[in-house]
């Protein structure tokens, strides 16, 4: 039988914390997770969705700001101003 020395099983210390870390670093990299994933594509269309409703909702303000104007206007005609 062959008996191990001291010197003689440096080779069988266990792996550091440093390379367990990077290790699971490396195995997580490369997972993405399910769903979140979102193209430029994708963006684009919803940023030119955004703005339309923007668009449509400036015209609103404005039209919504003449109907005010014209019925300030029949109201100071029906009060005699």
């Amino acid at each position: 039988m062959i008996e191990t020395k001291n010197n003689d099983i440096s080779d069988l210390s266990p792996p550091s914390v440093g390379s367990l870390d990077s290790e699971a670093e490396r195995k997580t990299v490369h997972r993405r997770p399910v769903g979140l994933t979102i193209t430029a594509e994708t963006i684009d269309r919803v940023l030119a969705d955004v703005h339309t409703q923007i668009e449509t909702l400036q015209q609103s303000k404005i039209n919504l700001g003449q109907v005010r104007e014209q019925l300030a206007g029949m109201e100071a005609k029906w009060r005699g101003e």
